[in-house]
Formats: C-alpha cells, sequence, structure tokens
C-alpha cells in the first residue's frame, strides 16, 4: 500500500461520510438505491435514512463501527463494513430499531408504518430470502470510493484491509454479494482473491419476488 494510504477504524465523526458511502455502495448497477422505492410518500430522502439508520445502529450489514476507512493523504476516500452476520436475521435493516430511526426522522406512526409494510414485502419479515443467507462467517457490505477516487486502485486496497481486519478477528471465510451487471466491483473482488459460489438469477426474482432484477452473486475467499 503507497504511503499516501492509510486504512483506520471509522467513529461517530465519520457519520456523514460514511453515509454517502453507503449510499454510492447501493447504487450500480442499475443507478439506483432500493432505499428511495421504500421511502416512497415518507418526504425522506435515501441520504437521510441512511444517516439515521447509522445513528441509531439499526444495520445489519454494518454499523459505524464495523467499517474501515481508506484515507488517501489524510483525507477518506473509500470505506466498506466487514462483520458477523446476525444469526437471525440477515436483511439490511434491523426492525427492532425502527422506532429509534422514526424518532431520528420525525416521522408520525402512520409514516413508520407504511415503510414497515413496505420493507417486509421487499423482504419478508421474519422470514428471510434464501438469497440473503451467508454462508460464512466474516461479510463486507457497502463498499465504495468516491467518485473522485475511482480508476486509483483504492478499492483493493480497502478490501485487503478488511480482510485483513476479518484474519485479526479470526474468522477462517470471507463472503461478499453484487449485483450481476456490476463489472467493476466484480473484477474488484476478483483480483484480491475472491471466487464466485453461487448464483441468484432473473427467473429467481420474477419467480419468487415478482420482481424485475438482474439477480446477485455471491463470492467466498478463505482467510486463512
Amino acid at each position: 500500500m503507497s504511503t499516501s494510504l492509510t486504512t483506520r477504524k471509522a467513529t461517530i465523526a465519520d457519520i456523514p461520510f460514511l453515509t454517502q458511502i453507503e449510499y454510492e455502495a447501493s447504487l450500480p448497477p442499475l443507478d439506483h438505491c432500493f432505499w428511495e422505492d421504500l421511502l416512497e410518500g415518507t418526504g425522506t430522502t435515501a441520504l437521510e435514512f441512511i444517516e439515521a439508520e447509522l445513528r441509531t445502529d439499526a444495520s445489519n450489514w454494518g454499523n459505524v463501527n464495523d467499517f474501515i476507512v481508506l484515507e488517501e493523504q489524510g483525507q477518506p476516500m473509500a470505506a466498506a463494513a466487514g462483520y458477523a452476520p446476525n444469526p437471525e436475521d440477515y436483511c439490511p435493516l434491523r426492525l427492532s430499531r425502527l422506532d429509534a430511526i422514526a424518532e431520528a426522522l420525525n416521522w408520525s406512526s402512520t409514516t413508520a408504518s407504511g415503510f414497515c409494510d413496505r420493507y417486509v414485502g421487499l423482504f419478508g419479515g421474519d422470514v428471510t430470502p434464501f438469497f440473503l443467507t451467508p454462508y460464512v462467517p466474516w461479510m463486507i457490505e457497502n463498499v465504495a470510493v468516491l467518485p473522485t477516487a475511482r480508476g486509483r486502485g483504492l478499492g483493493k486496497a480497502l478490501l485487503k484491509a478488511v480482510l485483513e481486519e476479518g484474519r485479526s478477528q479470526g474468522h477462517s471465510h470471507a463472503g461478499i454479494m453484487v449485483i450481476n451487471g456490476n463489472d467493476r466491483a466484480r473484477h474488484t473482488y476478483e483480483s484480491v482473491g475472491f471466487k464466485p459460489y453461487q448464483g441468484f438469477y432473473v427467473d429467481y426474482f420474477l419467480d419468487q419476488f415478482n420482481l424485475e432484477f438482474p439477480g446477485v452473486t455471491k463470492f467466498g475467499l478463505c482467510l486463512n
């Protein structure tokens, strides 16, 4: 890693930056954040929701203390979350924290209930969609480099740091998931050793969710 690149654990002070990272990570390859559909009618933007989610520790896909931040010459440029999956809920949001999110966003009970219904309709509530089930003890999510810093190898350097964090915690394998068509991310993951092991394609999402979606591919990597 170049001497101009350093990595560190995220802190509460990083929440505005992590909000942007999580939003950027949600966009490719459809150029659309899935939170936007769920937030329809709430008067809340995806960025506002993501920030509230981070401030209330409401994510199953990485809270503030799960993120590694990569800095270039002292400026944060990229981040990713590495974490041990919740054995009871693999969906993105901890619904038990929805009241805290609603309070942070000043939502009415009606607004919160409507959001909850849409979320459960997409992610299944207590029945986690099969395609989200992880088969590794260490997951990586919300990987993104700021648009102005792309093309300089920062994503690869960041992933190496997150994988090293998984090793330091004694995990045997790491996993990551990519939406089909996100070729830039797939190339970066493969460049650090990830290999595909399971795919869910267009027909699966049409059959299971009546949803037109390109599907996802899961990748794994041995940390030992």
